[in-house]
C-alpha cells in the first residue's frame, strides 16, 4: 500500500473515531512529517521497515537532542498504521490503553513472564519490543483456538498460525516463533519450523562499488572528514557493527595487545569478538590520541561539541555516514544510508573474498549461519557460481 493511501486512511479513521480537532491537527502534522521523511528516502510504498525508521527518528532537528514528543507521537502513529497494515483495521485500543496485552488472563501471566525473560537476555529495547509483540500475536491466535496453556502446543497449530499470517510478515513471525520456542525449551517445535523459508519481501540493500570504496578511502586519507567520522565509517565497513552497538563501544572493549574488539550485542545478546585490523586500529588510535575530547567517559565515540556525551542513537550514526558519503561524492539513488548499509557491505565483501559463512556469522554475531545467507545474494558473481 502506498504511503499516501495509508496516511489518508489514517486521518479519515481518526476523524471517524470522534477525536477532537486538536488531536486531528496533531495527527495531520505527524503525517506531513512522515510523508516528507519517506519522500527524502525515495520511498512510496509502506513497510514495517520504513515505519520503524520513522518511529525511531526521535532526535529534534532544532536541538539535536532526544525529543520525548517525537518519541510518543511518532510511536503512536506507527503502531496505529501497523495495526491497519496487519489487520485492515486501525486499532485505537492500543493508543488508549498503552502497551498491548493479551485478552486471556492466563495468557497475561505468560506474556509478563516472557517479557522478563526477554529483558534478561537482551539489552536493546527495540529487540525486546519485537519479540514481545510476536508473543502477543501468537497468544491472541491461541486464544481464538481456545488454548490456555502453552504445554498444549502441537506442530500442526504452529503451521496453522503461520498459514494465517500475511506473507509480508512471515519472515518476522518465524523469527518470533523461534524466540518463543527457545523460551519454552521446545526443541520439537523448533524442528517443526526449521525447514520453512518465507519469501523475502524487502529488497536487498545495495552495497558500495569498488570505485565508491576508493572514493571514501581517498577523502579519509586526505583528511577531508573528522577523525571520529572516519573511525566510525571504517569500523562499520570492516566489522559490520550495528549502530546500537557502535554507540555503546567503550575504550575498555578494545584489547590493543590481542588486537580484538569485544562486546555484547544489544540485539541478540551474543558476545562478539571482532579482529582489530590495521585500518580499524589505526583510525581509532588517531581519533583517541588527536581528536577525542578529554572527557570523563569510557565511551569510545563522543559528541564533537560540548557537552561531550556519547552518541545517542542510530540517527547520529546515520548522519555521520551520510556526511561522509556526501563528502565523497557518492550518489544516494534509492539506497538507504547508515550503519546498516555498511554492515551489509562488510558482509558482502567477506563473501566476495570467499570467507566461510560460519566465520562471517561469528563476526556479525548471528546465532546461526543460516541468518547470514542473505548476504550471498548481494554478490551476483558469487551467486551465479553457487547456482552452477
Amino acid at each position: 500500500m502506498t504511503i499516501d493511501t495509508i496516511c489518508a486512511k489514517c486521518i479519515e479513521a481518526v476523524r471517524d473515531a470522534g477525536y477532537n480537532d486538536s488531536t486531528i491537527f496533531n495527527y495531520e502534522g505527524v503525517v506531513r512529517r512522515f510523508k516528507k521523511f519517506c519522500s527524502e528516502k525515495g520511498i512510496s510504498e509502506y513497510s514495517y521497515e520504513i515505519g520503524k525508521q520513522y518511529a525511531d527518528d526521535v532526535i529534534s532537528t532544532k536541538t539535536g537532542k532526544f525529543s520525548l514528543n517525537r518519541y510518543h507521537t511518532q510511536g503512536r502513529f506507527i503502531r496505529l498504521v501497523d495495526s491497519y497494515h496487519d489487520t485492515g483495521i486501525f486499532d485505537f485500543s492500543m493508543l488508549k490503553h498503552g502497551r498491548i496485552i493479551p485478552d486471556n488472563s492466563q495468557h497475561m501471566l505468560i506474556y509478563a513472564d516472557y517479557q522478563k525473560y526477554l529483558h534478561s537476555i537482551y539489552d536493546n529495547e527495540n529487540t525486546v519490543h519485537f519479540y514481545e509483540y510476536g508473543m502477543y500475536c501468537f497468544l491472541q491466535f491461541l486464544n481464538r483456538q481456545g488454548i490456555d496453556h502453552l504445554c498444549e502446543l502441537q506442530s500442526y497449530m504452529i503451521i496453522e498460525y503461520i498459514k494465517e499470517t500475511k506473507q509480508t510478515r512471515q519472515r518476522e513471525v518465524l523469527c518470533e516463533l523461534r524466540g518463543i520456542f527457545r523460551y519454552l525449551e521446545r526443541e520439537d517445535l523448533l524442528c517443526s519450523i526449521a525447514g520453512i523459508h518465507a519469501p523475502r519481501i524487502k529488497r536487498i540493500i545495495p552495497t558500495l562499488t569498488k570505485e565508491e570504496n576508493q572514493k571514501i578511502e581517498s577523502i579519509i586519507d586526505n583528511g577531508l572528514v573528522t577523525l571520529r567520522d572516519a573511525a566510525i565509517v571504517i569500523t562499520g565497513l570492516s566489522c559490520g557493527i550495528r549502530a546500537c552497538d557502535l554507540i555503546k563501544l567503550r575504550l575498555s572493549d578494545i584489547d590493543w595487545d590481542n588486537e580484538t574488539i569485544t562486546f555484547k550485542q544489544s540485539k541478540t545478546g551474543n558476545q562478539v569478538f571482532l579482529p582489530l585490523t590495521t585500518s580499524v586500529g589505526n583510525t581509532i588510535a588517531r581519533y583517541i590520541s588527536e581528536e577525542r575530547p578529554n572527557a570523563q567517559s569510557d565511551f569510545l565515540f563522543l559528541r564533537s561539541l560540548a557537552p561531550f556525551t556519547p552518541l545517542t542513537d542510530h540517527a547520529s550514526c546515520h548522519a555521520i555516514v551520510s556526511r561522509v558519503f556526501k563528502k565523497a561524492g557518492l550518489e544516494k539513488g534509492n539506497r538507504i544510508y547508515g550503519m546498516h548499509m555498511l554492515r551489509h557491505n562488510a558482509a558482502s565483501t567477506m563473501v566476495r573474498n570467499e570467507v566461510p559463512i560460519e566465520t562471517i556469522a561469528a563476526i556479525l554475531g548471528h546465532s546461526t549461519p543460516d541468518t547470514t545467507d542473505i548476504y550471498i545474494t548481494t554478490d551476483e558473481t558469487r551467486l551465479q557460481c553457487l547456482l552452477l
